[in-house]
């Protein structure tokens, strides 16, 4: 009997007896690879053009990166406010002062507290306290920023927020804010008998050419019970820095002093912004 499929062509709907898969699939991936690879070609050039973008997000998120309204220009962001009772890489030192004094004549503390009455007492800030019965004591905090591109220049603005309390022209006529940015660690070195501080700080009246902030401490509330918050800033007048070659800039801020009493000082925040020329 003659077979009925001998010399027919196949009906395209039968379903053959064998399958060649290796055929299939490499039919299969000329085809998409011919129809799509282009499409994935510049889905790649995409990511790439993005990559840069996408770390900015990643960075604004975490509060070291922001960009600004008007442009796409990245900017550092440096902000410490303590709130945890972390000193956030701030570290103490005290200045001006005889490296014969005792404790008869001298006392400093500087730790995390929680802020005083006046302020949100459930929030921490940066507490320092500083007597010295002679008087020309400089307290100070300072910190370490690395990371920036080495010997670059920056626009820079710096805000600090001081707590006080004092409004006694005894106190108020002596004692001055202080603050400021250098490639040179700030330190307190031993000089002639004084430990003095290294950078060019200038008199409690005069601030010297290492200060970019400056300022009276006197508070704004006459109930002396309650502590007020002062903001010194720099802001919509930019300054340009320039970093070491490790990448590095230095910050201070502190309290100038002629008082020969005791102070107690609360640094509630500290902020740095940043923008590469």
């Amino acid at each position: 009997m003659e077979d009925p499929k001998a010399g027919s062509a196949q009906n395209p709907h039968d379903f053959p007896d064998r399958i060649d898969f290796s055929r299939t699939l490499l039919n299969f991936t000329s085809y998409n690879a011919e129809r799509y690879g282009s499409v994935f070609r510049s889905f790649c050039k995409l990511l790439f053009t993005l990559k840069k973008y996408i770390l900015i997000a990643i960075l604004a998120a975490t509060g070291l990166w922001s960009c600004n309204e008007d442009s796409l220009d990245a900017s550092i962001t440096v902000d410490s406010n303590f709130q945890s009772g972390n000193k956030n890489g701030w570290a103490e030192g005290f200045a001006g002062y005889a490296a014969t004094a005792d404790s008869t004549q001298l006392d400093t503390v500087a730790t995390t507290a929680l802020l005083p009455r006046g302020l949100d007492t459930t929030q921490y800030g940066f507490r320092i306290l500083s007597r010295y019965s002679k008087g020309n004591m400089f307290s100070y905090l300072k910190k370490r920023v690395t990371g920036f591109t080495p010997n670059k220049a920056y626009e820079m603005t710096l805000q600090v927020d001081l707590a006080t309390k004092y409004v006694a022209s005894t106190v108020v006529d002596k004692v001055a804010f202080k603050a400021g940015v250098s490639t040179k660690e700030p330190l307190t070195t031993l000089v002639s008998g004084t430990y003095t501080f290294n950078l060019d700080k200038g008199t409690v009246a005069q601030p010297g050419k290492e200060v970019l902030l400056s300022g009276s401490i006197a508070s704004t509330n006459q109930d002396t019970r309650y502590y007020t918050l002062l903001r010194y800033s720099n802001d919509g007048q930019p300054v340009t820095v320039t970093t070491n070659n490790n990448g590095e800039l230095w910050f201070y801020a502190g309290t100038d002093s002629d008082y020969k009493d005791t102070t107690i000082f609360y640094f509630d925040r500290i902020i740095a912004r940043f923008k590469e020329l």
